[in-house]
């Protein structure tokens, strides 16, 4: 028979082992609707930076030009007719949509290639924005040329030292620079952190030391995101059974 003294005392791990319980499915919950809402919250975020800054911006741009003649036409009456001229909401809009088009127009014949050449020539005459334009045009091929699969593999590789692993990428596997500097056969792998993969480290590493994961890119993110708490292919409820099972072991005879 148990004593009253007794039984709280018994009763504590089992308390501490259903809120540990609770706290894991808590954080389960939060993880999972983080990976929700970060993708959707990234792409409105990036679609409503274009649309402030470049359309709204030139939006504005032709709005005060209009304003602009308006009062010249004021202030001049040779210029008078520059009163009336109109400004309509959505010009903007019109406007950038006149550049792409015209400009995919323009690339698809010799002379739209001169243009661009020519425009080209004088970007890299201009000595900080010649290095931002060349970089950003090397990203611009490399995702061109690989239809947009940077992230060529999911890999394990010990890192930052013997006897611990880190998730990674693997970026390219092509021969250059640093594969003639060190006359061996490197991998290039992107070592990103948590919980955010969009910074990291470049590393170069032998193929003997890149481990490849059967996993895909979008597993292998939301197991970075979620500093681990994901397992791709397992189930919460299967964790979640597991955990009660045990409380049911421990559970004192009554």
């Amino acid at each position: 028979m148990i004593s009253e003294k007794t039984a709280p005392r018994r009763s504590r791990p089992r308390v501490l082992r259903i809120l540990r319980l609770g706290w894991r499915q808590f954080w389960r919950h939060l993880v999972a609707g983080l990976l929700v809402w970060i993708p959707l919250i990234t792409t409105l975020w990036v679609s409503w930076f274009f649309l402030n800054k470049f359309v709204l911006g030139i939006e504005r741009l032709i709005k005060d030009f209009v304003t602009l003649l308006n009062h010249a036409g004021e202030r001049s009456p040779s210029l008078e007719f520059l009163r009336y001229v109109p400004y309509r909401f959505g010009l903007g809009f019109l406007l950038v949509f006149l550049i792409f088009w015209v400009t995919g127009f323009l690339t698809r014949y010799i002379i739209g290639l001169e243009i661009i050449a020519f425009g080209e020539r004088i970007v890299q005459r201009i000595p900080f924005i010649r290095t931002v334009y060349r970089a950003v045009k090397q990203i611009r091929d490399t995702f061109i040329g690989r239809q947009g699969a940077v992230f060529q593999n999911v890999c394990l590789v010990e890192y930052p030292r013997p006897g611990m692993y880190a998730v990674a990428f693997v970026t390219s596997r092509e021969k250059g620079v640093v594969q003639e500097m060190t006359d061996k056969e490197l991998v290039a792998v992107f070592v990103p952190t948590t919980p955010n993969p969009t910074s990291g480290y470049l590393v170069y590493l032998p193929p003997e030391d890149v481990a490849m994961l059967d996993i895909g890119v979008e597993d292998a993110m939301k197991i970075i995101i979620s500093g681990g708490a994901y397992l791709p292919g397992v189930p919460d409820r299967i964790e979640a059974k597991s955990d009660l099972d045990a409380i049911e072991e421990n559970r004192p005879a009554m």
